[in-house]
């Protein structure tokens, strides 16, 4: 993961960077710069898959085989060879995790959308693609220890004195909603439960931080059971520990994104005649 930050300065001049400018001056949104990402990505692809990677993956049998970059440049012979695809992953990991600094989830999602567009690239060269899916599975995994891990100075919700991201808020909103839809509608744990969730954004809202690992509240002790539950998700410990990447990441992309579209609410009315509670939450269409 070093090696890609170092060589992020090699790609200073591609149109990539053009495009993120244009996000950060808010020019576009979230979703233009995913897409036009993925519109350039598409070409880049295409133009790959005009040399023959598998003739060239055939020739390093050869006792007398030299790399392309040593190799006679005439006509007919591979212009670039082997260093030409792993400048491209390596390109697309470098953007991956620039596109996840502006949007998580978004981020994401296109590894998921990449590695379907290049599954089609791997019928014809399975032995180069072999190597970009396990490289884009690293990335995957990077970006989520990113997302869960890394600080946002402006979130509220801290936990051990460390802001918590937006990204990690979302999937604990949608740990919760899942173990709140799995839970029978009549438990008495129903309340406590949307009571928790509706703190969430309460919390991480608020104009003042709140480190929810240093109080033993109910609510911050449900909140360090989600966190730590994200982490076992992460890194496959616990009941987690019997699932592979491609299902955790899966999960914890589900939870993102079911998280960043629920509403919680919770209200406890009293009145003379005694006293009863409105709870519920709503998921927004995507």
């Amino acid at each position: 993961m070093k090696l890609l930050i170092e060589n992020w300065r090699k790609y200073n001049d591609n149109p990539f960077q053009l495009l993120c400018e244009q996000y950060d001056k808010k020019n576009i949104n979230e979703h233009q710069l995913v897409e036009y990402w993925k519109q350039m990505t598409l070409k880049e692809l295409e133009r790959l898959d005009e040399i023959d990677w598998e003739k060239e993956a055939e020739l390093t049998a050869d006792p007398d085989y030299k790399p392309p970059q040593e190799r006679p440049r005439g006509p007919g012979m591979l212009q670039k060879g082997w260093e030409k695809v792993n400048d491209w992953i390596l390109e697309k990991s470098v953007q991956l995790i620039d596109l996840a600094k502006r949007a998580g989830l978004a981020a994401i999602k296109s590894i998921a959308w990449l590695i379907k567009k290049i599954q089609g690239f791997c019928k014809n060269h399975p032995r180069v693609c072999k190597v970009a899916s396990m490289t884009l599975a690293v990335i995957a995994f990077y970006i989520v220890f990113t997302l869960l891990f890394e600080s946002e100075a402006q979130a509220k919700l801290t936990r051990g004195g460390k802001p918590v991201s937006q990204a990690t808020v979302d999937a604990m909103k949608g740990q919760l909603s899942d173990i709140i839809d799995l839970t029978d509608k009549h438990s008495d744990a129903q309340p406590q439960m949307h009571k928790l969730l509706a703190s969430i954004d309460e919390l991480h809202n608020s104009e003042t931080k709140h480190d929810f690992q240093e109080s033993m509240t109910k609510i911050d002790k449900g909140l360090n059971w989600l966190y730590n539950g994200l982490v076992d998700t992460v890194k496959g410990k616990g009941e987690f520990k019997d699932m592979d990447k491609k299902e955790r990441l899966g999960l914890f992309e589900r939870w993102m994104d079911i998280g960043s579209r629920t509403k919680a609410w919770y209200e406890e009315i009293r009145s003379p005649l005694g006293s009863s509670l409105k709870y519920g939450k709503s998921l927004a269409k995507r």
